[in-house]
């Protein structure tokens, strides 16, 4: 079996960051904070193992750049496989109600 190698940009990262303080300090609820970040790096880390498993985004564009997506709770973790160098990138990490298209068309792949 193909192993790939998972990079989180910067972007994701920084949305991960925002989401789980959000619910830290807006919600009041570390521990569940803490919960949510490690539910983020878990899933991410299982998409080293074929990441063709999960399908393109439903809108045509997106599709068209083959960007992909996983769910990880009320949340999309969006990503890009490079096949030449076996990697795959990790885009952004958005709530399932934030308009994600014009977040990832305005990213260079």
């Amino acid at each position: 079996m193909r192993m790939y190698k998972v990079l989180i940009l910067p972007l994701a990262e920084e949305d991960i960051m925002n989401n789980t303080d959000y619910i830290a300090f807006e919600k009041k609820a570390p521990e569940t904070a803490l919960e949510l970040a490690m539910g983020f790096r878990n899933t991410i880390a299982k998409i080293e193992f074929m990441p063709k498993q999960h399908e393109l985004d439903e809108d045509e564009e997106l599709a068209a750049r083959e960007i992909r997506k996983c769910y990880y709770k009320n949340y999309k973790i969006y990503f890009f496989i490079d096949e030449r160098s076996s990697t795959v990138y990790v885009l952004r990490v958005l709530h399932m109600l934030v308009n994600a298209k014009p977040l990832l068309l305005n990213m260079r792949l």
